[in-house]
C-alpha cells in the first residue's frame, strides 16, 4: 500500500484507510517506534479502570469522601435473600 505525507501544521503525517485501523485496533492513541525496517505502530491498550485506586487515594488525600448515600442499603453479607 502506499500513501502520501500530508502538511499537518508545521509537521507532516499520513492517513491511514478506516479498514487499517479497525484490523490493527487503532484509535486514541498509538505507540510510534522506530525499528531497522521502517516505522511500527501499535494500538496503546490500556487495562479497565487503570489509575482508579491512585484517583481514590488522592482524592482522600485532598479531603474529598465518597458518597455514602450511593451505596446505601448494598451490604456485602449473604443473610438478607431477595423475595419475590
Amino acid at each position: 500500500m502506499h500513501t502520501r505525507l500530508i502538511r499537518v501544521g508545521n509537521s507532516q503525517g499520513i492517513v491511514l484507510p478506516k479498514k487499517l485501523l479497525q484490523q490493527y485496533h487503532l484509535a486514541g492513541e498509538v505507540d510510534l517506534r522506530p525499528t531497522p525496517e521502517g516505522l511500527l505502530i501499535t494500538p496503546i491498550i490500556q487495562p479497565a479502570r487503570q489509575g482508579w485506586e491512585a484517583q481514590m487515594q488522592a482524592a482522600l488525600a485532598a479531603g474529598q469522601e465518597p458518597e455514602g448515600e450511593l451505596l446505601e442499603g448494598f451490604t456485602d453479607s449473604s443473610e438478607d435473600e431477595w423475595q419475590w
